[in-house]
Order: structure tokens, then C-alpha cells, then sequence
């Protein structure tokens, strides 16, 4: 995650703070809205949501986030949510990880 972090510095400059913030503002908006779809059991909209933290992740390079909102979708495109709200509850934690080492950097 590192070195991903350190080429977007190298390659957006000051912008990287824009870019910290974005993530972070537009994900919160993702997690907030995962709680009340796996409530719902809408796991339609359970993978989409997780898709989008997923791919923001990846792009990163936050890898392990981005691995456990993997498992979330995939789960959810199967019809199961048995062991969302606990996946849900380690993504949130990895995501202030995340969060304190791009803010940090």
C-alpha cells in the first residue's frame, strides 16, 4: 500500500489531499448505507455498495480492504448474507486503518 501511496503522491502532488478526502468522505457514505442494506437484506444493492469500497481500495492499493469487501460482494451476489454484518464490522475497521495511513502519508 506503501508504494502505492507514494507514486499517487509523487503523481497528484498537492491534489493527493483532495483525493484522501474524497475517499474517505465517499466511502463513509458506502459504509453508512451497507448497514441499513444488509438490515434490509437487499443483497443486490449489498454488492454494488461493496463493490464501490472494493474498487476505490484496489486503486489505493489497499489490498486488504479492498480482499474483505471482496468477500462481501461475492457473498452478497449469492444470495447470502449470514456473515455480512461481521464482515462488515472488520471492513469498517480496516477502512480507519486505511484511512490513518493516507492521512498520515
Amino acid at each position: 500500500m506503501r508504494e502505492t501511496i507514494e507514486q499517487l503522491k509523487e503523481l497528484l502532488g498537492s491534489d493527493f489531499a483532495l483525493l484522501v478526502s474524497a475517499f474517505d468522505q465517499d466511502n463513509r457514505v458506502h459504509l453508512n448505507s451497507l448497514e441499513g442494506l444488509i438490515s434490509s437484506g437487499d443483497h443486490q444493492q449489498v454488492s454494488r455498495e461493496a463493490h464501490s469500497i472494493k474498487g476505490a481500495s484496489s486503486n489505493l492499493g489497499a489490498l486488504e480492504l479492498a480482499d474483505l469487501c471482496q468477500q462481501l460482494e461475492s457473498s452478497a451476489k449469492q444470495g447470502d448474507l449470514s456473515r455480512a454484518s461481521d464482515l462488515l464490522e472488520k471492513i469498517k475497521v480496516e477502512f480507519e486503518v486505511v484511512i490513518e495511513v493516507l492521512k498520515s502519508a
